[in-house]
């Protein structure tokens, strides 16, 4: 939806982002190529659009990798491999499974990409008269793997004043070699030892609720801020750039222990009791079928709190999740 908005707004004569840098976005395999031209850290990484180039993308990129949509989301058909054979079963079941988003059939070019070991973080910007500007940054916290589904987000991470700086400087400098001059971004990146780098870049809002964390967090309106760039004006957020946090938010997301018909959650009103509470939602109809928990399709439901500080944020959270229990006519598939 990106690129189809900015190729529209272009012919409306609208303020937009350039289509080019759009497609980019939604191309991890091309994003990379311009990143590692003008010199910026990125995996190892080679595309896989038939299984016959499997042996030479694995040869090139070596093992433990990632395995992935070129133009996907949402942690969708993403897997880890630590083998040739492991690789071979992940492309058959990307392109035997597929996944149709917003009307296209992701899985059908790859991405194999150099493991990155480290913690993982994700960066909310905006791009103003002086450049992309990150706003804040948000720790992510994923189920295991060899999956990468986030199953939860807190605002702002707990970042040592240097390595914040260059973890904000490194991906600044990525939405500008991409070619973002307009809206908001979201970066994900990992800080590995030889220093940040880059997962994916998207010229839109992050989802999981994390607007709504560097709000309760920082009261920055990332959705005002999009809004304003995109009505014109050459610097939406002046006064947001460097704004502390007051307090912690975090968000957690709810999963069974099992593929099946969803029967429910008890315990909510209790959650919503409990001190920093600040919302809970459940997402299937009783009886809907929920998928193992591979990629944000798992998921359930989601509890947001608040704090004064992580320690508390995370006793807070940990009892909202102790108080909710999943109905008993969930079963297995």
């Amino acid at each position: 939806m990106v690129g189809v908005a900015a190729q529209a707004a272009e012919r409306l004569g609208l303020p937009h982002l350039p289509p080019d840098a759009a497609a980019l976005t939604r191309d991890k395999h091309r994003s990379r190529q311009r990143l590692a031209e003008a010199g910026l850290a990125v995996p190892r990484f080679a595309r896989i659009a038939s299984p016959a180039e499997l042996e030479a993308a694995a040869e090139r990129v070596g093992f433990p990798a990632v395995l992935k949509p070129v133009d996907g989301c949402g942690s969708q058909l993403v897997t880890r491999v630590d083998s040739l054979p492991a690789l071979r079963e992940a492309v058959e079941r990307a392109t035997r499974e597929g996944v149709v988003d917003m009307g296209r059939e992701l899985g059908q070019a790859l991405l194999l990409e150099q493991y990155l070991d480290g913690p993982e973080y994700s960066l909310e910007g905006y791009v103003g008269r002086h450049g992309p500007r990150v706003l804040a940054v948000t720790e992510k916290l994923l189920g295991p793997e060899p999956y990468f589904v986030e199953m939860g987000h807190v605002v702002d991470a707990p970042l040592a004043p240097e390595t914040r700086a260059t973890l904000v400087a490194y991906v600044e400098a990525a939405a500008a070699r991409i070619g973002l001059t307009l809206g908001v971004f979201h970066a994900e990146a990992r800080i590995t030892r030889d220093g940040p780098v880059l997962i994916e870049i998207a010229a839109r809002l992050g989802g999981d609720r994390i607007y709504r964390l560097v709000e309760l967090s920082k009261s920055i309106s990332l959705p005002e801020v999009m809004i304003r760039a995109h009505l014109g004006e050459a610097d939406p957020a002046p006064a947001y750039e460097g704004r502390l946090a007051t307090q912690v938010s975090g968000v957690r997301f709810l999963a069974p222990d099992a593929a099946g018909r969803f029967a429910g959650v008890h315990g909510i009103e209790p959650v919503r009791a409990l001190p920093g509470f600040e919302e809970i939602e459940i997402y299937p109809r009783l009886g809907e079928l929920v998928p193992r928990l591979t990629d944000f399709r798992g998921r359930v439901g989601h509890v947001l709190f608040t704090a004064p500080d992580r320690a508390t944020l995370d006793r807070r959270v940990a009892e909202a999740l102790r108080a909710l229990e999943f109905g008993p006519a969930l079963t297995d598939l």
